[in-house]
């Protein structure tokens, strides 16, 4: 079954489309515009887009822009539009990494609709995440999993105190696949429970390998709700820990989609447990809606890593400057720390370290890259000035 937003304005279309789309094996949800879309996409993950162009180009170019940064879902425009402006959405959903992959014209009606739909359905079965959801996936292989790992600094004094762990996929047939490509999929089966067991395991293993080598990095791994199902998971990440020999404190938890956990009472609970015990928590892609505020004051959260499409809008907008202003004065007195993610310029560090945030993580530091790259990373970065390395000890 595939995922589908739909963004229009016209009650009557987006009524019909949803109607018509589930019967044909889609599952959709709908907003009128591009203001609902940050706040609705907490904890939700699309495989398909239908845009009404008949929103505006503006708002149409502003939905791209916020898609491409967290799902990249395969695009239907629908309604008329000139070839001048099709051209320009399509140019820029390409520079995103979008597919604009067909048009539908207004009024729809059934017996037009459902021979395009399945047409589009049965083009996007030839992409990697719909051929493996159409096999089944149980499973990853341990083998074709690889970690990543993507230095986090200190900003006040430029220190590499983290790593984060990220997970790929070398698949036999599609290669090295990012997680954008299978996690969602992994989900779904219930694969992404042994999934992060391994990453789990491999990245504490590393961070022991790098503390035998003199660096103290701690490791944060991403961390599903979906996993959080039961008290014991706690004990077992402390065992876990004990057992490699790696101190609490070197592991964060990312948590995405608290929305999501299946009894958040249960997922608290375990959470508060690892806190106690020195587990770091972290809110992963915090927003600025009031339901991110709610989860962060329920969850035992030492960090939060604000969105990564704040930072984007850094050092011209001023909204943002005034919201992660705001996520800073909320951390300072929540007593927990501000991580900025997908820093990209130095104009967004300088914005970020002006306005009082904690950590910084992008490709202005360093894109991810094999841990045996780590080490040698830090010590050319030591020898050049930039960022220096957390000693053991």
């Amino acid at each position: 079954m595939f995922r589908a937003l739909v963004v229009s304005g016209d009650d009557d279309f987006r009524s019909e489309l949803a109607e018509w789309s589930i019967g044909l094996d889609f599952t959709v949800r709908s907003i009128r515009s591009a203001d609902e879309l940050p706040g609705f996409l907490q904890g939700r993950h699309f495989d398909w887009l239908f845009l009404d162009v008949e929103i505006g180009h503006t708002q149409c170019l502003q939905i791209i822009e916020t898609l491409s940064a967290r799902l990249r879902p395969r695009t239907v425009l629908v309604g008329a539009i000139d070839e001048e402006a099709r051209k320009s959405i399509r140019r820029n959903a390409g520079l995103a990494g979008m597919d604009v992959v067909g048009i539908l014209a207004k009024p729809l009606s059934l017996s037009s609709l459902a021979p395009q739909l399945i047409a589009l359905q049965g083009a996007g079965k030839h992409s990697p995440n719909a051929d493996l959801a159409a096999r089944g996936l149980d499973a990853i292989p341990s083998g074709e999993i690889e970690l990543h790992y993507q230095p986090i600094v200190s900003m006040s004094d430029r220190v590499v105190r983290r790593t984060e762990a990220l997970v790929r996929w070398q698949h036999p047939e599609y290669g090295l696949m990012p997680p954008d490509e299978f996690i969602s999929l992994a989900e779904r089966s219930g694969a992404i429970v042994p999934l992060t067991w391994d990453v789990l395991a491999r990245a504490i293993d590393q961070h022991v390998a790098w503390t035998k080598e003199g660096l103290q990095l701690s490791v944060s791994v991403n961390m599903s709700t979906l996993v959080l199902t039961s008290p014991e998971i706690a004990a077992n990440i402390l065992s876990l820990l004990k057992e490699k020999g790696a101190a609490p404190r070197s592991l964060i938890l990312e948590i995405t989609e608290t929305e999501r956990a299946p009894d958040p009472a249960i997922a608290r609970g375990l959470l508060a447990r690892l806190r106690e015990a020195g587990v770091g928590i972290s809110m992963d892609d915090y927003g600025v809606g009031y339901s991110d505020f709610g989860r962060l004051r329920y969850y035992p959260f030492t960090d939060l890593k604000m969105d990564r499409s704040l930072v984007a809008r850094l050092p011209g907008e001023q909204e943002s400057k005034d919201i992660v202003s705001a996520l800073v004065s909320l951390t300072v007195g929540e007593g927990i720390g501000l991580t900025g993610e997908g820093v990209e310029t130095q104009a967004q560090w300088d914005a970020l370290e002006a306005l009082g945030c904690n950590f910084a993580q992008g490709f202005l530091i360093a894109r991810p890259m094999p841990a045996d790259q780590v080490p040698d990373w830090i010590a050319r970065m030591a020898e050049a000035g930039r960022y220096w390395p957390t000693k053991a000890g």
